[in-house]
């Protein structure tokens, strides 16, 4: 990739990051307006100001230098009595309480809207759909997989995204000959088929392009007849089409076709050739005889299904802090802004599909985040505002205003030692 090419992703990246950051202070903006709060300044970044705009109200529109937040300063926060009417602190607490806890909904409610269009357009791997099916010797269709059936669980695991339960790692577990129960949703009703590891089904191919055929074994490998021209026989030879068709295994071929391969015994058809490459004359294999595509959502499944989604992925991420406070997490696995923005243009780079996914998925982030009671952040100003609901007054706005400023300098430094600790260690 080129470096424009690279510049182009980070462009998208960082627009993508200030997009989000956007949505939360729009959440605090809107909110607000609405409850006839006065507000000075709608900023998204930090730093110097490289783009103003001051409405005939008196508002300031900003963007600023470095993109890591934002703001929307409203008037009279951090004074003890204020002088201007529809300032923050002469709002009442529970009014005050909606405004700040505004910007992680609007994140929430983003987070929503993206991952239920993304569900929509692309699907994800946690929900396949039989694209093609070469049903093993002996077995009625009915009783087996399908063209068109949505996987939806093995062995009453349901396939999740937020933690990682896919058709294949739900099955990886099982040995040859095992059988589990896999569930379908198939003509709109579920099934269950009770389906057993490491049903071979081998078809020959010559000089032909298939698609990527999965196993449940987890092993996706092909398999080739070529001809050993030191002792004269043919051999079948498993190699990695991933890894440079890298050989992993030589099984030997007897007169009649016969060959055993990982404990069971199968029959190739020997060529009247002597191939000696192995691209070719190629066996496709597959323990299932499957391949998939990702279930794409209606509409309404998607409103269910991303619902689901965020609160999971919301959970999962309450989960990698405690872990994280408990020492069970390295910091080297955590990433600050710049690490976010890589995260972001690399993803782009590999696959449109990725930014839709990330979106939800950081902005899911933001929102549990900033609802942290940690000072500086939307939980640590609620917080303060229920004690003062609660005391009847106020704690000394002079004291939360340095407790606030003292955590947004140790926030800043910790984004900046994390970003450190994933680059460099």
């Amino acid at each position: 990739m080129s470096v424009l090419d690279w510049i182009v992703y980070i462009f998208i990246a960082i627009a993508a990051l200030l997009f989000m950051i956007m949505i939360h202070e729009l959440g605090h903006y809107t909110a607000g307006k609405l409850l006839k709060f006065k507000i000075n300044e709608f900023s998204i970044g930090f730093g110097k100001s490289i783009f103003t705009k001051t409405k005939k109200n008196g508002e300031v529109f900003s963007l600023r230098a470095i993109p890591l937040g934002g703001y929307c300063a409203f008037d009279g926060e951090d004074e003890d009595k204020p002088q201007s009417e529809g300032s923050f602190n002469s709002q009442k607490p529970w009014k005050r309480l909606i405004v700040l806890f505004m910007g992680a909904f609007f994140n929430f409610l983003s987070a929503l809207v993206f991952s239920a269009i993304f569900l929509m357009s692309y699907g994800y791997a946690d929900r396949v759909q039989i694209n093609s099916v070469r049903l093993p010797q002996g077995l009625e269709s009915e009783s087996w997989l399908q063209k068109g059936d949505v996987v939806l669980a093995v062995d009453g695991t349901y396939t999740n995204l937020v933690y990682d339960y896919y058709f294949q790692t739900l099955v990886a577990g099982y040995d040859v000959g095992e059988t589990f129960v896999v569930t379908v949703l198939r003509d709109g009703k579920e099934i269950n088929l009770n389906i057993q590891k490491s049903l071979w089904d081998i078809s020959s191919q010559q000089n032909e392009t298939f698609g990527k055929v999965y196993s449940l074994d987890d092993k996706n490998y092909n398999l080739a007849i070529v001809y050993n021209e030191n002792d004269g026989k043919y051999e079948l030879v498993q190699f990695d089409t991933t890894n440079n068709n890298i050989i992993l295994n030589t099984f030997q071929i007897d007169t009649s076709g016969k060959v055993s391969v990982d404990n069971q015994t199968i029959y190739v058809n020997i060529p009247e050739t002597s191939p000696s490459d192995i691209s070719t004359f190629t066996l496709q294999t597959s323990n299932i005889g499957v391949t998939t595509t990702y279930y794409k959502y209606s509409f309404f499944e998607a409103l269910g299904q991303t619902f689901i989604f965020c609160f999971q992925w919301a959970y999962k991420i309450l989960i990698i802090l405690w872990q994280l406070i408990t020492g069970q997490l390295a910091l080297t696995s955590l990433g600050g802004t710049v690490t976010t923005v890589v995260t972001i243009a690399e993803a782009t780079q590999m696959n449109f599909a990725n930014l839709l996914l990330l979106i939800p998925l950081i902005s899911i982030n933001l929102a549990v985040f900033n609802l942290l009671p940690f000072p500086a952040l939307d939980g640590a100003r609620m917080v303060f505002v229920g004690i003062e609901w609660v005391r009847g007054k106020p704690i000394n706005r002079k004291v939360e205003g340095t407790i606030h400023f003292v955590g947004l300098i140790i926030l800043f430094a910790f984004v900046v030692l994390v970003d450190i600790l994933h680059f460099v260690l």
